[in-house]
């Protein structure tokens, strides 16, 4: 039987259901092509590898950071990163907190790690409470290039009480200070300051003071966390990513942004929390792929989950609850399957991409796409309609100027994909969720 050339899918609780046009006869392409001249994809790695984790390193099972029961050994934390990542190629960031006395530890810890995944990057933090005398050891770590450190940031969350009270703004830029002057070269962040919603600015503002304008001639990015009080990425809400990007891209002088801590529901204000029993894990995995999906297009550089197990027994905030890779919950399935359904097993930084001659009708405030490549050239094309569950739903229409093999992925379900071959044109009916098209042509 001839393969259609259009065809409809439909999302459903089930899945995605996939109709043949009437006729299985193909058509002659359309001659005119979309309206579009192309659009310019990015790599692929160039998303998958915004997303990392917080660890707190360790070299045994008696985690010594405070978040004991997890293990944050190395052979624990590579085996939860390959989990998630399997053999697609890709490896996700790490962000560590750094004292003196941690110095030892992190210099064996951190090539372990890196060494497992090449590539991996690494942002170093300073601690809650760090003193000007711990930056000396977190710069000498940063000369070592098999710590995959490509960021130095200034000192973590100064206006939040961590049994101290509030850093002095004083002491909060003499360590940004000294990580700037006696490392310039590296990338710099600033501190992150803790940040409400809306309008974080305000609080970043409040806390610097006059020093405001000084700190970002000390910084060559910013730095936010980002734990938004009701279900993330609803435009408009007050508290969607690209509002809270926007508000730091503002009082960071327009420099570029990182989230260098993020969870979608450890401080959620509607009974959602992770300890709470309104919390859903498939909620939480579908938020988090939209945040990736909005910041990969919105141009934040970063976003670490926060954390890889859990802190404590209080936080249960874990992709993982205490090790290796037991017991993934459900956002560490979606991003173990998107990473799956986008590997790239090339050359992943250093191809040239292309354009993709696709339209894309239908689209409503809430649902986006972008486009994306691979090195062996297939485009990725994620669409995601960022809503609460009750939305309604709405058809998008996609037009491609020739015909191409697309395979149609859910990745937050782990059915096989449902694909279709020879399409030029295609109908979603969407309901709130993420569509991973992948087009061969």
């Amino acid at each position: 039987m001839a393969l259609p050339t259009s065809v409809t899918v439909t999302w459903t609780t089930d899945g995605l259901i996939i109709v043949p046009s009437e006729t299985d006869v193909p058509v002659t392409p359309p001659v005119t092509p979309p309206t579009t001249e192309g659009i310019q994809a990015k790599r692929i790695s160039d998303l998958i590898e915004l997303f990392g984790v917080n660890t707190f390193s360790s070299m045994d099972e008696h985690n010594t950071w405070g978040s004991w029961p997890a293990d944050y050994k190395p052979e624990s934390v590579i085996a939860a990163l390959k989990y998630i990542v399997g053999d697609s190629g890709f490896a996700l960031r790490i962000r560590e907190y750094h004292y003196s006395n941690k110095y030892a530890m992190q210099a064996e810890w951190l090539p372990k790690i890196v060494s497992a995944f090449p590539g991996t990057k690494v942002s170093l933090c300073p601690g809650a409470n760090m003193n000007i005398s711990d930056v000396e050891t977190m710069l000498d770590l940063s000369d070592n290039p098999a710590n995959g450190i490509i960021w130095l940031e200034g000192l973590n969350e100064p206006n939040t009480d961590f049994g101290s009270g509030q850093v002095p703004v004083e002491t909060t830029m003499a360590i940004q200070n000294g990580v700037w002057r006696a490392n310039s070269a590296r990338k710099i962040m600033g501190p992150s300051i803790v940040a409400g919603m809306p309008h974080p600015e305000g609080w970043i503002t409040g806390y610097f003071g006059n020093q405001m304008d000084t700190v970002n001639t000390l910084m060559h990015e910013g730095n936010g966390h980002y734990y938004p009080p009701g279900n993330p990425d609803v435009p408009a809400t007050g508290w969607s990513i690209n509002e809270y990007i926007g508000g730091l891209w503002t009082v960071y002088a327009q420099k570029s942004i990182h989230l260098t801590e993020f969870h979608p529901t450890l401080y959620n204000s509607e009974g959602n929390k992770p300890d709470q029993p309104g919390w859903s894990g498939d909620r939480d995995a579908y938020y988090t792929l939209l945040t990736l999906l909005r910041c990969g297009k919105n141009g934040t550089q970063g976003l670490w989950w926060y954390a890889l197990f859990d802190y404590g027994t209080q936080y249960k905030c874990g992709l993982f609850p205490t090790d290796n890779e037991n017991n993934p919950r459900p956002v560490a399935d979606a991003l173990k399957t998107l990473c799956t359904i986008c590997a790239d097993r090339g050359d992943r930084h250093n191809f040239t991409t292309e354009k993709l001659a696709i339209e894309i009708t239908g689209l409503t405030s809430a649902i986006d796409y972008d486009v994306y490549q691979t090195s062996d050239k297939a485009f990725i094309v994620p669409i995601w309609y960022s809503a609460n569950e009750n939305a309604a739903e709405v058809n998008v229409h996609i037009t491609l100027a020739k015909q191409s093999i697309i395979t149609v992925y859910n990745p937050l379900d782990v059915n096989d994909p449902i694909k279709t071959a020879d399409a030029t044109t295609m109908d979603l009916n969407v309901l709130p969720g993420i569509f991973i098209l992948v087009i061969d042509q």
